[in-house]
């Protein structure tokens, strides 16, 4: 900082004297930009310090906006037991059947991930979100898997 201290005092002195301060900043403007913007540097291997500055990478905060977008919602579903959820700025229709009409739900959102919770915190269900579709298919139900009329299942008895 001495060094560049005595080159500005060096600059100055060979100037005209300042009549008032603007004339002093308009001196020591001239002086920044070249000592900047075109003197070589030999510290620098002949480079001018902002060549040299923006040359060199720069340290920059993390992503201030996570990757995932997190939130949490309450509803309660509709008549047919789905709850609407607004996602990419579209509002999108889960269904969880109509054994869940008019039930409280919270909807934990991950991004396009959700899960949808009763007041217990039992998990009605998990889906990823279809971008493309409004109305999410119910795909497989969470729980227990239900036995349809075919798939019953004959079972030996030991006689």
């Amino acid at each position: 900082m001495k060094r560049f201290h005595q080159t500005l005092n060096r600059y100055l002195a060979k100037q005209p004297a300042a009549q008032s301060l603007a004339q002093l900043q308009l001196q020591l403007d001239a002086f920044h930009a070249y000592y900047n913007h075109h003197r070589p540097h030999r510290a620098l291997h002949g480079r001018t310090p902002l060549v040299a500055f923006t040359a060199r990478l720069k340290a920059h905060p993390a992503d201030p906006h996570p990757a995932t977008d997190f939130r949490a919602r309450t509803d309660k579903t509709d008549l047919k037991g789905t709850v609407t959820l607004r996602c990419l700025s579209c509002l999108r229709h889960i269904p969880l059947g109509g054994a869940h009409k008019h039930q409280p739900v919270a909807l934990l959102v991950a991004g396009r991930r959700v899960r949808v919770v009763a007041e217990d915190g039992s998990l009605f269900r998990e889906l990823t979100l279809d971008p493309q579709r409004d109305y999410q298919p119910l795909g497989t139900p969470c729980g227990r898997p239900r036995l349809g009329h075919h798939d019953v299942r004959q079972v030996a008895t030991i006689s």
